[in-house]
């Protein structure tokens, strides 16, 4: 497993379990508080923050060459894939908002840096995942040829 599998897999760890956590937490504040205390929840997302650690905890692989052309095609098409997914996200999640509030006429502001938050964590999220998936995908392929 080389670097960049290693560092994927810390952010796809870290950004699920800040998001279950904050999940869980959001849905029981909700359900005892209502939603302007159950906002408090969302404070687990900060556990994501860990994955950013990846290239620190994570040191260079021994040796001249540390990429070749497969790494690189491979981190191009997941960067694509979580841009993708980011921007997606982000239409959906504004046109949704926009859909619920349009009767009051005005969205209220705290959810506009919620709705960025959540495009970055996706970004990275797929980002990481299609990483790991095409190493995966790459690694099956080879068995099957020898």
């Amino acid at each position: 497993m080389n670097r960049i599998q290693k560092i994927s897999w810390l952010m796809v760890i870290s950004i699920g379990i800040a998001v279950l956590l904050s999940s869980a937490a959001v849905g029981i504040l909700y359900y005892y508080f209502g939603f302007p205390k159950a906002g408090a929840g969302f404070a687990f997302l900060s556990i994501a923050g860990i994955g950013g650690l990846g290239p620190i905890i994570f040191k260079k692989d021994p040796g001249a060459v540390t990429c070749d052309e497969r790494d690189r095609t491979i981190n191009s098409i997941a960067a694509k894939a979580g841009f993708g997914v980011s921007y997606l996200l982000f239409g959906v999640l504004c046109m949704g908002f926009w859909e619920y509030f349009r009767a009051e006429g005005k969205v209220p502001v705290e959810i506009l840096p919620l709705i960025w938050m959540f495009a970055g964590l996706a970004c990275f999220f797929v980002h990481a995942l299609t990483i790991l998936i095409l190493y995966g995908r790459d690694k099956s392929c080879q068995g099957e040829l020898k």
